[in-house]
């Protein structure tokens, strides 16, 4: 795998269904930051993740035996999210939503792991739910340092790089949970998170980065990252995403461009994966 460079360092309240909910677009530019010392990839020592644990979290681990399904849905998505990021120019987006157990950071993995199978990027998933990160634990990673000990200097690119020998074009910057208290917006601001974003996505080496973001309406961090990313995909969860709480949370978003929709747990069944409850609405 490629080097990427070091970085200096449905509503319940009113029974409305989310399903016919149109995003907004917008437009903001990431700034733009000079490369700097590389790390090499293929030099990290390959992290073999628990395919029974991945199973059970409902993971993509293995296309001989991955449930179709599921990996036509994510086949789905990863051939829409591509087609509209490359028509774009696109090489940088968050996975948010309006607020919690919607689903985001399994969609955030499925999605990066999907990516990375189809070959074509090296891909980069950033846990940037610091306050709660969840992917070290959904793919069952044991993990010493997180991203803010990468944030705060107290541990450098290589020592929170995880790079999972079950994919290849796939590295991880996992968060730990006892981050939260160290957690701040001005963090996710940093000059060390600009580096970050800007050398993982390097257009010479056909990165792209994929970062797990907070869900919008617990604390600013979104709005803190949200510039630097190229756009925003939206997970909603019919049942449990609330329409009145999804509507504060795009009118937050009004100046940052949304690339499309998620929507899990859909009660109408999608067309084009017939049977399965999951239904994936870009816009």
């Amino acid at each position: 795998m490629d080097h990427i460079s070091k970085a200096l360092e449905k509503a319940q309240t009113d029974r409305k269904s989310v399903r016919n909910w149109v995003n907004p677009q917008g437009a903001t530019a990431a700034e733009q930051v000079q490369p700097v010392t590389p790390v090499e990839i293929d030099a990290l020592r390959p992290v073999e993740l628990d395919k029974t644990h991945l199973q059970e979290h409902f993971v993509l681990c293995d296309v001989a035996t991955d449930d179709p399904v599921i990996t036509d849905v994510y086949r789905l998505l990863r051939t829409r999210v591509l087609q509209a990021m490359r028509g774009r120019g696109w090489h940088r987006i968050g996975i948010t939503s309006a607020g919690p157990k919607a689903g985001k950071t399994l969609n955030a993995i499925n999605l990066a792991i999907a990516v990375a199978r189809e070959g074509s990027y090296n891909v980069v998933l950033i846990d940037a739910d610091v306050r709660r990160p969840s992917v070290a634990n959904t793919l069952g990673l044991e993990v010493e340092y997180g991203m803010m000990d990468y944030l705060t200097g107290e541990a450098s690119l290589e020592q929170v790089l995880v790079r999972p020998g079950n994919f290849p074009n796939l590295t991880i910057i996992p968060g730990q949970l006892d981050d939260a208290d160290r957690a701040t917006p001005e963090a996710l601001s940093s000059d060390r998170v600009i580096d970050l974003l800007e050398a993982g996505s390097r257009k010479d080496v056909r990165n792209l980065v994929i970062v797990d973001l907070p869900p919008v309406l617990v604390g600013d961090d979104v709005l803190a990252l949200a510039p630097r990313l190229d756009g925003l995909v939206l997970v909603v969860s019919e049942g449990v995403t609330d329409l009145e709480q999804l509507e504060r949370a795009v009118a937050l978003l009004k100046d940052f461009p949304i690339l499309g929709t998620v929507l899990n747990n859909s009660r109408e069944r999608s067309k084009a994966v017939e049977g399965y409850y999951y239904h994936v609405q870009p816009t």
